[in-house]
């Protein structure tokens, strides 16, 4: 049986096949140009057609490892610790890397947006160090798991840096979790003193995890580098021109 994704090259080919037998028997130029156009027709389409089917495999396979990923932490095996950071309990850096790969390649077969947020937050002088540095930022990461959507991703990406995955949510959905995060630590960490944020989201940003990723970082860091002002910090969206 034939693939239907084969069609439209198929198509293209056999109705250049019959133009060129048809210039041969007639002997008409004009069938000839026609054969040569549907040949260049029918080898176009089998290279997008193939370019189609690349992708949808690695879509799926990032698919299958995001799912063997989110699904360890409830397994209760003993190297599902290895995903996640030992202070917060949240996902860690190699968790986030794979999960967002995943999120992206499943918004591109279902053709809807996903958000990265990456929050840097300043601590209080009394909690840079030691054990109230550690409380501190658990707390920061009780609050996420408080405020995000269950669909939600966050992870623990560094000392002070952390990392949320927003599924289905377009750069103005990020920015209002973003703000809202600042108004929930506002209300509850007195710890935490400062919050930036950077925003980035698919396909507005980058077609590629990495892409989205690489403007995500340049956001934060025009955040980080802004003043406080009135609020807890910056929230900066990625740039579409960012090279």
């Amino acid at each position: 049986m034939v693939d239907r994704r084969a069609l439209p090259g198929l198509t293209a080919g056999l109705a250049g096949l019959a133009a060129g037998v048809g210039a041969l028997v007639l002997e008409q130029p004009e069938l000839a140009i026609v054969a040569a156009v549907c040949a260049f027709a029918a080898g176009a389409v089998s290279v997008f057609q193939v370019r189609l089917i690349r992708q949808a495999e690695r879509d799926a396979a990032g698919s299958a490892a995001l799912a063997r990923l989110l699904d360890l932490p409830r397994t209760g095996r003993a190297d599902s610790v290895d995903l996640l950071d030992p202070e917060t309990g949240l996902p860690d850096l190699p968790f986030f890397t794979l999960a967002l790969e995943g999120r992206v390649a499943a918004a591109r077969r279902h053709l809807w947006p996903v958000t990265v947020l990456l929050l840097e937050i300043g601590l209080a002088p009394e909690c840079e160090t030691g054990r109230a540095r550690t409380e501190a930022v658990a707390g920061f990461a009780n609050l996420l798991r408080r405020t995000l959507r269950e669909a939600d991703i966050a992870c623990r990406i560094g000392t002070t840096r952390f990392a949320v995955v927003l599924d289905d949510t377009a750069e103005e959905g990020g920015v209002w979790t973003a703000e809202r995060i600042q108004v929930a630590v506002a209300r509850d960490v007195s710890k935490v003193r400062r919050m930036a944020a950077g925003v980035a989201s698919y396909p507005t940003h980058g077609l590629a995890a990495g892409d989205v990723l690489t403007r995500a970082q340049a956001a934060l860091a025009r955040a980080c580098a802004g003043p406080t002002g009135r609020g807890l910090g910056q929230v900066e969206v990625a740039l579409r021109d960012f090279a």
